[in-house]
């Protein structure tokens, strides 16, 4: 069995129509996907993001246990350092060609994610991650040091089951649904969790991954290994319900005949990895790694068509008709009978709203209080999105969810009345504003305490608020009110507003203090060291979370709360607040670690302080060692 150049030629032509169609979608979609290192890295993505933690760690202990040995007389740890000090040398090596670099060049990349992506630099493998946690537990002294360690590794690994490998197949759901619909809603990343299988799915990619690992220690069998068990992520994202060994034992018999021919598919985009090079990665992140996706999800439809025909033991496990073919209109209208006639009733208007109250609440969606009048409209609102999605689905738009096998409707109750075009009233916003700057201090800490070892007060202030986190926040419910209907729209106009804040604070930080809280020298597209593409990303998608998930259900919690306990406590964090905002702007936080050594760009990948620490490294090891 072959797959004809004719054919092959129309798997990358259809993809190619898919993207088109798709393309800020599947691009943006990819982009998270190399930024929570779950593909399009070259890491192996265990705890990819994390690995640098463990590896300074270690790094505090090895002087420790090196002169431990050569007061014994013996230094038996010699041979186990001498990997070490070959990927130290090599470091030195990097570091010293970033030394040559402008730092402040925005075209920079010596640090950040995206020079990670660029520079196609691998930064941790699961073998060498699970080898730095045995050593560290071994040769820590420190009870609080071993436990952090034991954490550090479980939170990863939890992080690389549920989300990492999770969100390989939500993405080629999204893609398989894109090749039949036009529309693609947002919550359809939320398929697994609306369905209830995201764990029976982790167990499974988790199972494959293994296997294909361990096949890795054999040149001959990986590829093989690697192109039978290829199409579990489609499957699972077909049939999330499907078994383990079923998905496994399914895949095999699929990509029988054809592993030699899908090899030979990967072989003809490899120009497309060539270009990569060439474009400093560009090209990657803007096309191939969603083209190549695309040409993956029109491969799988002609496998699964394949099985079908033949009749192969746990095809009829492949029965999501409608995410292969379209509906028959009679059909999808007589699914959706309610549709029409919500869509003909009147919207509900605010009638008592009148003046500077209304002007607030239809251009920033903030009110005084929550009445009941409020609460009647936004469940109008929130009732006319659901059909808006579901007249989507009646027309043939989009994907038919009411046909689907598995029914998408259970919804846990805490959930359902989540509805995301609301209006906040004024006592929520303020204290959602010292939520989010307190979670955004303990944030820093936490994050700052990893890489150094010792608590650091983040921030400008000296209370336990990061307020850039709380003002970004608020911002972004307030001023993107109106592009709440649609997510593109807000991920970009996200991107714009927390730039200009961060890049506006920076600057009234420096000319008020003579001082720097943050730099991104060194990042790809940084704007004079204050905004970086990198964080500018990153506010882009976490403005999706924010706006659709996590302020909805903490407003749904304040709720919850009597607005007379709420007011007290709002009016005791806001004078707390403003003595803290006077006595930091005569006495600002600054010192090692906030405004001396950067320490958050040093962490992050400053190549010359990774030089000098990998120097004293080296030299003490050699000479340690007989």
């Amino acid at each position: 069995m072959r797959i004809d150049k004719a054919t092959r030629r129309g798997f990358k032509s259809q993809a190619k129509k898919n993207l088109k169609k798709h393309y800020v979608t599947f691009v943006l979609m990819c982009l998270f996907a190399s930024f929570i290192g779950a593909e399009f890295v070259t890491s192996d993505n265990f705890i990819a993001a994390r690995s640098d933690v463990m590896g300074l760690v270690a790094s505090r202990y090895e002087d420790q246990i090196v002169e431990t040995e050569r007061a014994a007389g013996s230094f038996t740890g010699a041979s186990k350092f001498t990997d070490k000090i070959d990927q130290l040398t090599r470091d030195l090596s990097k570091a010293a060609q970033f030394e040559d670099e402008k730092k402040d060049e925005i075209f920079a990349r010596s640090a950040g994610t995206i020079n990670q992506i660029i520079n196609a630099f691998a930064d941790g493998t699961i073998l060498s991650t699970v080898s730095s946690v045995v050593f560290n537990i071994v040769g820590s002294e420190s009870v609080a040091d071993r436990i952090l360690i034991i954490l550090s590794a479980v939170v990863a690994l939890g992080f690389w089951m549920f989300v990492q490998l999770v969100y390989t197949a939500i993405m080629r759901r999204i893609v398989l649904e894109g090749r039949m619909y036009k529309s693609i809603p947002i919550s359809r990343f939320m398929f697994f969790r609306r369905t209830k299988t995201w764990l029976k799915v982790s167990l499974t990619l988790a199972l494959h991954t293994a296997v294909v690992l361990l096949s890795f220690v054999t040149v001959i069998v990986y590829p093989v290994i690697y192109y039978g068990f290829s199409l579990v992520p489609f499957i699972v994202a077909e049939n999330p319900e499907i078994t383990p060994v079923k998905a496994m034992k399914l895949s095999w018999r699929m990509t029988r005949g054809y592993k030699f021919n899908l090899f030979f598919i990967d072989f003809t985009l490899f120009g497309w990895t060539l270009l990569g090079i060439f474009t400093a990665g560009l090209s990657n992140i803007f096309f191939s790694n969603a083209y190549t996706l695309s040409v993956w999800s029109e491969i799988y439809p002609y496998l699964r068509a394949k099985a079908i025909e033949n009749s192969i033991p746990g095809s009829e496990l492949l029965n999501d008709r409608y995410l292969f073919e379209k509906c028959d209109m009679e059909r999808l209208k007589s699914a959706y009978p309610e549709v029409v006639n919500v869509l003909k009733t009147p919207e509900y208007k605010l009638e008592n709203l009148k003046g500077a109250k209304k002007f607030f609440a239809e251009h920033f969606g903030v009110v005084l209080w929550n009445t009941p009048d409020e609460m009647k409209y936004e469940e109008n609102q929130a009732s006319r999105q659901r059909i808006r999605n579901l007249k989507d689905e009646m027309e043939g738009l989009c994907y038919p969810t009411r046909l689907a096998p598995l029914p998408e409707g259970r919804k846990e109750s805490r959930f359902a009345n989540m509805h995301y075009m609301r209006h906040y009233s004024v006592l929520s916003l303020v204290i959602m504003f010292f939520i989010y700057s307190g979670f955004g201090w303990v944030w820093e800490v936490v994050y700052y305490y990893m890489l150094q070892g010792h608590y650091i007060n983040r921030g400008v202030l000296h209370g336990p608020w990061l307020p850039i986190y709380g003002a970004g926040g608020i911002a972004i419910l307030i001023f993107l009110f109106p592009l709440r209907h649609s997510p593109v729209k807000h991920f970009f106009a996200t991107m714009a507003l927390c730039g200009a804040l961060e890049y506006g604070t920076s600057v009234v930080l420096e000319y008020a203090f003579g001082a720097e809280w943050w730099n991104y020298d060194g990042f790809f597209l940084n704007i004079n060291g204050r905004i970086c593409a990198e964080g500018l990303l990153v506010f882009g998608m976490a403005g999706l979370a924010f706006i659709y998930f996590l302020s909805p259900l903490l407003d749904d919690r304040i709720r919850k709360f009597n607005p007379k306990i709420l007011m007290p406590i709002a009016i005791v964090l806001i004078a707390l607040f403003s003595f803290d905002f006077v006595y930091s702007n005569l006495h600002p936080n600054m010192g090692d670690g906030i405004t001396d050594g950067f320490a958050g760009t040093e962490m992050m990948g400053n190549a010359s302080e990774t030089a000098a620490e990998s120097q004293i490294t080296v030299e003490t090891v050699t000479e340690a060692a007989p």
